[in-house]
């Protein structure tokens, strides 16, 4: 069929998930050729991280005035790449209420998972690394967030990320954590690079 031999490799999972909420008919279609695009995509190599803004300030807000998509499906799609691509992975949402665990689900499935972890309430990143930081070892976390934390963030155990889908401004800013402002699709490209390179 069409779905299994058409070239998916320069497509990412933000287009996919645009395509299925176009047309959730085709969303099996969709979701079986947005996993395959990511088959030969080198791994992120020993055990990651990801966490998940699911605050209010994440829904509703677009990335951008030309997208159709809105911050939390940015951050969505984001965790989707990084699921697939990761040698090893742990998933857990925030909000208000500290980390919450995710099951390592794949594709759309994920995204419903993260979404319906926890109420979205307001943003405690701190309080979500400090459980992370608590509960588990790893050897780099990558938030995914609109970088509006009402408490203060401990530093990472491991390599530290923060990507901000809001796109206040455009940059790249080393601390504790590295953070990449401006939803790109191309920043799990960035850390592997960076981290090989030991930019």
């Amino acid at each position: 069929s069409y779905a299994k031999t058409v070239n998916t490799d320069r497509v990412l999972p933000f287009r996919f998930i645009a395509a299925a909420r176009m047309m959730p008919q085709f969303e099996d279609m969709l979701e079986d050729m947005m996993l395959r695009s990511l088959e030969s995509h080198e791994k992120l190599p020993g055990k990651t991280v990801l966490l998940i803004d699911v605050s209010g300030s994440m829904f509703g807000a677009k990335v951008s005035s030309k997208s159709d998509l809105d911050r939390f499906d940015a951050a969505a799609a984001l965790a989707v790449l990084a699921r697939e691509i990761c040698e090893e992975v742990e998933i857990y949402s925030f909000s208000s209420y500290g980390a919450v665990r995710v099951a390592p689900r794949r594709g759309f499935a994920l995204v419903e998972a993260i979404r319906d972890s926890q109420p979205h309430d307001g943003t405690r990143l701190g309080r979500a690394l400090t459980d992370v930081n608590r509960g588990t070892s790893y050897d780099r976390v990558i938030v995914f967030t609109d970088e509006q934390s009402s408490d203060c963030v401990p530093a990472p155990k491991g390599k530290g990320y923060v990507i901000n889908v809001a796109s206040y401004q455009n940059g790249i800013n080393s601390g504790a954590y590295t953070t990449i402002t401006g939803m790109s699709e191309a920043v799990i490209d960035f850390i592997q690079m960076s981290e090989k390179t030991g930019w």
